[in-house]
């Protein structure tokens, strides 16, 4: 091999290292950015424009999803059910509990619930060995209209929309009118308008998510969405981790 046919291999190899790198920081800094507004959002420190600002560019970082993924379909051993205003999905008798703190507008919640919760669900919470416990944590107006509109349907259509609010997120949560958008979900369901505007301002519902909301984050430490609790033992998962964290956590439990 010539000489000059190496120098020609070793630039490109430099310029594939350079563009990799950049990507990378790109990738990096639009998450650290969501991340920051998510955690700001959850302190009422930042705007809503600044929030949809973060989530954006978290959107155009985060990698495409993979179209075969199937999300979480209603068919279960163990039916939605609610326990205490919260919708539960799972065995009651089962050994370990996962809550999981959401937002219906947080790209890292859609990205869990359309490629790690069907694992989850098929190997462990249909199998009687996890219940799973939604916790409501809205993090802006979009996700707090979604989160008192899926209270205002029975248990299994609960479950339903709140899967295809998290398939259709970047349509309804980041183009505007989300309301309009909400209803026109609710609609499928049966919800006449009139019915999703009482609901989206039930100011009752409201008082009783915040609260909610700040209970967590006083025993849990909540900050930022999602975030996971396992019991028994409090074991806190944060992000969109991937099913091998799950699923390691879980046999921990199991087995001790």
């Amino acid at each position: 091999m010539n000489k000059k046919l190496l120098t020609i291999i070793a630039c490109i190899v430099v310029v594939v290292i350079v563009i990799g790198v950049f990507q990378w920081q790109s990738e990096k800094w639009g998450s650290e950015d969501a991340q920051n507004a998510f955690e700001n959002a959850a302190t009422q420190e930042t705007s809503i424009d600044a929030y949809e600002s973060a989530i954006e560019d978290q959107i155009t970082a985060e990698p495409a999803k993979d179209e075969s993924t199937q999300t979480v379909t209603g068919t279960s051993n163990y039916p939605a059910r609610v326990v205490d205003g919260l919708l539960v999905i799972g065995s009651p008798d089962a050994p370990v509990t996962i809550t999981e703190f959401s937002s219906l507008s947080c790209p890292h919640c859609a990205s869990f619930h359309a490629n790690t919760l069907p694992s989850i669900k098929s190997d462990y919470i249909d199998t009687g060995k996890v219940q799973f416990v939604f916790m409501d944590f809205p993090l802006n107006q979009q996700a707090l209209h979604g989160t008192l509109l899926l209270k205002c349907v029975d248990a299994q259509q609960r479950y339903e929309l709140m899967e295809l609010l998290f398939k259709q997120q970047q349509q309804w949560a980041f183009e505007g009118d989300h309301q309009t958008k909400l209803k026109q979900y609710a609609s499928l369901l049966g919800l006449s308008s009139d019915a999703a505007n009482k609901c989206m301002n039930d100011t009752e519902a409201e008082k009783n998510i915040l609260m909610n909301m700040k209970a967590a984050s006083t025993q849990y430490n909540v900050s930022s969405t999602p975030t996971f609790v396992m019991q028994p033992g409090n074991k806190i998962l944060t992000g969109a981790a991937a099913y091998g964290a799950f699923s390691t956590a879980i046999e921990t439990i199991l087995n001790q």
